[in-house]
């Protein structure tokens, strides 16, 4: 058997407590909103936490022959 380059695309689902200011009876929508945009600039921040689920849904993107 011979070994082969691939590029894959997963999927890893992560569950942690976050503190996160929000006002009382500001609707759900509003806070997850704010809180993917600062996700977004602080991605270390919210990765930094143990596995919640095992990888899921791997699949092959490009494979290098």
């Amino acid at each position: 058997m011979s070994e082969e380059t691939f590029k894959i695309k997963y999927t890893i689902e992560y569950e942690r407590q976050y503190t996160f200011p929000a006002i009382v009876d500001e609707e759900n929508e509003d806070i997850e909103l704010r809180m993917a945009n600062h996700m977004f600039t602080n991605l270390d921040e919210y990765t930094s936490s143990e596995l919640f689920k095992d990888i899921d849904e791997v699949r092959i993107t490009d494979r290098g022959y």
